[in-house]
């Protein structure tokens, strides 16, 4: 019985703060979201507490914590897996990937070459292939980066290198 009053008394505070929520206006509304969520954590904090049921949260929290590191390392592949959820068809790009205005490749300078591997003018062969190579495992594709800027490197060691 002591359940189903609890249950009635917070749909009751729900529904009175869900209709004040709505008839506030903006800065008021977020203010009011924001106090709800907080007083609503501590009072669910609260309950557990005084039922004997806040070891278990105790035990989440200390697990998140644990896993935290881990979950910033997965966080790298985050690009790998935003390209298993696109459509068929569809081509991947990234905000940092620059699409070319045009799909024709466009001729690129000999001074544009230098420009993009960081080679000064005097180069030799085997600084344009360590630039190349540099530049590559930065932003090669399977690591991230971008398919345009990759083509670009590969187009300026081919344009320096003949």
């Amino acid at each position: 019985m002591a359940r189903i009053i609890i249950l009635i008394a917070v749909a009751a505070i729900a529904l009175i703060l869900w209709h004040k929520i709505t008839r506030a206006s903006g800065e008021e509304r977020k203010k009011m979201i924001f106090w709800s969520i907080v007083i609503g954590i501590l009072v669910t904090l609260a309950l557990l507490a005084v039922t004997g049921h806040l070891n278990v949260i105790t035990a989440a929290i200390a697990g998140l914590v644990a896993l935290l590191p881990r979950a910033m390392q997965l966080l790298r592949y985050l690009p790998l897996v935003s390209r298993l959820f696109q459509k068929p068809g569809q081509q991947y790009t990234q905000e940092n990937s620059q699409v070319p205005p045009s799909g024709a490749k466009q001729a690129m300078s000999r001074q544009q070459a230098l420009e993009v591997l960081g080679l000064k003018a005097d180069y030799t062969r085997e600084d344009v292939i360590e630039a190349h190579r540099r530049m590559m495992q930065k932003i090669h594709p399977d690591r991230g980066g971008s398919d345009y800027l990759a083509a670009q490197i590969n187009q300026a060691k081919e344009t320096l290198l003949g």
